[in-house]
């Protein structure tokens, strides 16, 4: 056959005219004509056979056309090849190819008369202007354009040749001609002017760094791989990038099947780089022929689903020819030596907001209002910031309002079910998008993802083997997935997108396989907290709670899942147990408290060591009631003077029970006689399933027995009990040394400061010993306590700033914030005066950057403590009244009584008496509803400042006694006393001896309810 473009189509074969009916298949005849011989793929075909509207299956509409054209031409002419078509016609039976050949061998021929002869015969193939068969052709005709001002320019240059003569041609039009006659010569460059690039609809958003790193790669690398998760963009950087080298090859692999990669490539360099006759048969041996001498970068976009051949033919083509360069793209890394990686995530937050934005303004005609910037963030959160994503979303915002994407991406494979005509199938839907990524997984892979999915903080690098082990699959898949960007590595840690996620969380609902799935996650956590709570008391506590932390929604999940399943209490109280001391060192007592509800009942069985404790902290919990606001936090959250957190550990119970109770914090009758009827079940069992924490449950309900039996219904309930050392010989190290610290907080709350110093020593250096880092910061806050009552503040303060140090990213803000207040009050009990303002300063900067109302709470109080040592009550008074009041019903006891006695300290510095003694009967009920006897003294002192206001001189020498004896020791440096001495004449404030210093107590209360009146 052959082919006849010049002045008209002529089409013929064997002598007899050949008839193409329709633009259809004169276009497919003649793009297929422009590179005749060669392979042309679908996707080239497709967009210059319908350059303005793609069909929705670019495919199948080719497969219609070629069968057609088939009947039309002769038999064997048109070839469907792996990757597109070919029409099996020499270059030579073909006018504009055989033209476009004559013109490059006369500008690459050495020998000037050959050149001559070459250029001449093209021209005299140019019979009129080239045909085409309309729009999207132009730069064919630019082409030839071109060519011809070259063969002219050679044709000239031999017009006095006396042989050959010049040779008359027809003329193009001037304009036309003369811009390509300057082209440069030299190497043969590929067509710059082919659109083999598409051009892009739509500016480019961000992406300037990808973008100068994909260059930077490409000058020092030959083979770059851009690498990241489906809708990342990848595709529209590589064609960027190509736009930005001209002459780029731009090779689409998204439609090839195995085995047609090199024809893929070969129909792309046919189309993008004019050679002459080509020799060779094979689509790999015409690419290697086409490239031959040349610098070029190639683009090989979507490789995912062909990796090892796309692996192959990379590796081969850079080998066979030295000049060129591979850009590729992929979901996983091809795996060749040099390979050098850009790697693509999510858009950062502003630009995926704008890419956003200028979406839904191109979709509704205006971008989204500053009401809508909320829901805007949300959406783009929850998308990843993934550009196709955002685009998909965008577009709904046509026929939806923002709020409404908002909410519909709850069910997000539904509302982005459908997506723009013009965007690849793979890429129209949320879930096609990734449904490409899944069908290249293997079927370990696969339930890799799936598992994953199940975890929604990610997983921990290091617990892979275990993770691995829960999903009866290997290891590798895991890392498997990272190569495939379906997961990411960050900060030692396995992420998952959430898009991503809930892929695989719909897989397994489609399957019918969630639950199996979520319990497997459930049994994996619990496995992994135990070996995690081993390290949290000893020297590696921070590893420990730093894996407690990022795993919080798995563990979360794993709970709620072991709640709602039936079977699986044993892992459910497996994961109470392993979670009790993190929640205890953190606060978390919200979460203690659901994780006892939910399966205190089912430890009943004392059949293992979390069973044990689990009961243990049950039938506690059921004994007493919680103070109000979250009792459990009432222990921690005191004044500053105040034991603090190690009575946590016994007191936090409290709060699994709702029951009703005279006084809160006290024990129900109930409680206490199922109290009575457990606990020796509880203490047998704990003999049996040894370990840190179980070997501290007999003592410790021992000894609130004790004093639940001594307690008179009504009256408040003492924070004092005994804890006896009868079979503790055989007790681990730690726990000898928490039950020290915790009879050392006992001796602190009931001023008993001889135990207080001794046990307080004791557990230091155990703890020291062991090397555990969070009870060598409590026991050094008893410690500070007993140094403070003895006179040492140097010592004291020392001792406190360790503690503080130590409990740094251990505990909560707002007891680290507590911890800080306790220097502040040493501070100026020595006088430092501008130190206690610095720390003052810090502690307000921690509690900002948490944001914790709790602990700003906390430095407002701080801050009228020291206005009150200097003597400015007015100042004092403005820091209390900024307290949140929304949050004083929520102060647990101490807390209350410890606030209102300032605040009647600043109203007595004030000149306001009479308020202050209101401010006094608020605080001395609280204090003692409390049974924290440091507290009670507190008040006592203000009481006696009040007293010694009024004239009462007695009275207040009286009250000072009484705080001496609650305290455990007469306190000659307190800043409030100071001060109102300096201020009033006489000795009834001066620091007093106290007979029966230690004291239980009752009978000061009785003595400070009477003076108050």
């Amino acid at each position: 056959m052959r082919l006849r473009f010049f002045g008209g189509l002529e089409a013929e074969a064997d002598d007899a005219p050949i008839e193409i009916r329709g633009r259809g298949q004169e276009a497919l005849l003649f793009r297929l004509a422009l590179d005749a011989g060669t392979t042309v793929a679908y996707r080239s075909l497709a967009e210059d056979v319908w350059p303005d509207d793609l069909p929705d299956d670019p495919r199948a509409s080719l497969q219609s056309l070629a069968s057609r054209l088939r009947r039309a031409v002769p038999a064997g002419t048109l070839e469907a090849v792996p990757g597109g078509y070919r029409l099996a016609v020499a270059r030579e039976h073909v006018d504009i190819a055989l033209f476009q050949d004559l013109v490059a061998r006369a500008r690459h021929a050495e020998d000037p008369v050959v050149a001559v002869a070459d250029a001449r015969a093209a021209l005299a193939l140019w019979r009129g202007e080239p045909w085409t068969p309309g729009e999207g052709f132009d730069w064919v005709v630019r082409d030839l354009l071109e060519d011809r001002a070259h063969a002219e320019r050679i044709a000239g240059a031999g017009a006095g040749d006396p042989i050959h003569g010049a040779a008359p041609t027809p003329r193009a039009p001037a304009a036309a001609v003369a811009p390509a006659a300057s082209a440069s010569e030299g190497v043969t460059p590929a067509r710059a002017t082919a659109p083999t690039v598409p051009a892009s609809l739509t500016p480019l958003i961000g992406r300037t760094r990808e973008l100068e790193l994909i260059e930077s790669q490409l000058r020092a690398e030959r083979l770059v791989t851009l690498i990241g998760p489906g809708g990342a963009g990848k595709t529209t950087l590589a064609f960027e990038t190509a736009r930005r080298t001209p002459g780029s090859i731009v090779v689409e692999l998204a439609p090839a099947a195995p085995g047609e990669v090199w024809a893929a490539v070969a129909g792309a360099v046919g189309r993008s780089i004019r050679v002459g006759e080509l020799v060779s048969t094979s689509a790999r041996d015409r690419v290697v022929e086409a490239l031959a001498g040349r610098s070029v970068l190639v683009i090989l976009d979507n490789c995912e689903h062909v990796s090892a051949e796309a692996a192959g033919v990379a590796l081969d083509l850079l080998g066979s020819a030295p000049g060129s360069r591979i850009l590729a793209t992929s979901r996983e890394p091809l795996g060749l030596a040099g390979e050098a990686f850009v790697d693509l995530g999510p858009l950062p937050g502003a630009d995926a907001r704008e890419l956003f934005a200028r979406r839904v303004r191109a979709a509704r005609g205006t971008a989204p209002t500053g009401d809508e910037a909320a829901a805007v963030d949300r959406i783009v959160s929850r998308l990843d910031g993934l550009p196709l994503a955002l685009e998909l979303a965008a577009a709904k915002s046509r026929t939806l309002t923002i709020a409404e994407i908002d909410r519909g991406l709850d069910d997000r494979f539904a509302l982005l079910a459908t997506g723009p005509r013009a965007l690849e199938a793979r890429h129209q839907t949320l879930r096609a998008l990734i449904d490409w990524s899944w069908e290249t997984l293997t079927d370990a892979e696969r339930t890799a993802l799936r598992a994953t999915a199940v975890f929604p903080d990610g997983v921990d690098a290091r617990d892979v083997p275990a993770m691995a082990a829960a999903f009866e699959v290997d290891g590798a898949s895991f890392e498997s997935l990272v190569d495939k960007s379906l997961l990411r590595r960050s900060e030692g840690r396995l992420r998952m997108l959430e898009t991503v996620r809930e892929y695989g969380i719909d897989r397994l609902r489609t399957e019918g396989r969630e639950a199996e799935f979520r319990a497997r996650e459930a049994r994996a956590m619990s496995e992994l907290a135990a070996r995690q709570d081993a390290l949290l008391r000893g020297p590696h506590v921070r590893e420990g709670l730093a894996w407690f932390d990022a795993d919080e929604e798995n563990l979360t999940a794993a709970l709620r899942t072991c709640a709602e399943q039936p079977g699986l209490e044993d892992v459910g109280i497996q994961l109470v147990r392993a979670c009790f001391w993190t929640w205890i060192m953190r606060e978390r007592f919200t979460e203690l408290q659901s994780g006892i509800r939910r399966f205190g009942d089912a430890a009943a069985v004392l059949d293992s060591e979390p069973a044990v404790v689990v009961r243990a902290i049950a039938i506690l919990g059921l004994a007493f009631r919680p103070d109000p606001g979250g009792a459990m936090s009432a222990p921690v959250a005191t004044a500053p003077t105040a034991g603090g957190a190690p009575d946590a550990a016994i007191q936090s119970a409290r709060s699994a029970s709702e029951e009703s109770a005279a006084h809160p914090g006290e024990p129900t009758p109930s409680g206490l006689a199922r109290l009575e009827r457990e606990a020796p079940a509880v203490v047998a069992a704990a003999a049996v399933h040894r370990s840190e924490l179980s070997a501290a449950v007999p003592p410790l309900l021992h000894g609130l027995l004790e004093e639940a039996r001594r307690h008179v219904p009504g009256a408040p309930w003492t924070r004092s009990f005994t804890i006896r050392d009868e079979g503790l010989e055989d007790a681990p190290a730690w726990t000898r040394a928490f039950l020290s610290m915790v009879r050392s907080a006992l001796a602190q709350n009931t001023g008993d400061s001889e135990t207080l110093g001794a046990e307080s020593d004791r557990a230091l250096s155990m703890f020291l010993e062991l090397g555990d880092v969070w009870g060598t910061a409590f026991a050094s806050q008893m410690r500070s306590e007993w140094l403070q009552l003895a006179g040492r503040l140097e010592e004291a303060l020392a001792v406190a700033d360790a503690s503080t140090e130590g409990l740094a990213g251990l505990t909560s803000t707002t007891d680290l914030v507590q911890q800080r207040s306790q220097s502040i009050g040493l501070l100026l009990r020595l006088g430092r005066i501008d130190e206690a303002r610095e720390r003052l300063a810090g502690s307000r900067e921690l509690a900002r950057s948490y944001e914790s109302p709790r602990a700003l709470a906390q430095t407002d109080m701080d801050a009228a403590m020291i206005e009150i040592a200097v003597g400015d009550g007015a100042a004092a008074l403005r820091h209390l009244d900024a307290i949140d009041a929304e949050m004083l019903p929520a102060f647990p006891a101490q807390l209350t009584a410890w606030s209102q006695s300032r605040r009647a300290q600043a109203l007595l510095l004030d000149g306001r008496a009479d308020e202050a003694h209101d401010a006094l009967r608020r605080a001395y009920p609280a204090a003692a509803r409390s049974g924290d006897q440091p507290i009670v003294s507190d008040v006592a002192v203000s009481i006696a400042g009040w007293l010694a206001v009024t004239g009462r001189d007695a009275d207040a020498r009286r009250a000072l006694v009484a705080a001496a004896r609650l305290r455990g020791g007469v306190d000659t440096t307190d800043p409030f006393l100071r001060v109102m001495r300096a201020r009033l004449d006489g000795d009834a404030l001066l620091p007093h001896a106290a007979d029966g210093v230690g004291s239980d107590g009752a009978d000061e209360l009785a003595v400070l309810a009477a003076l108050l009146g």
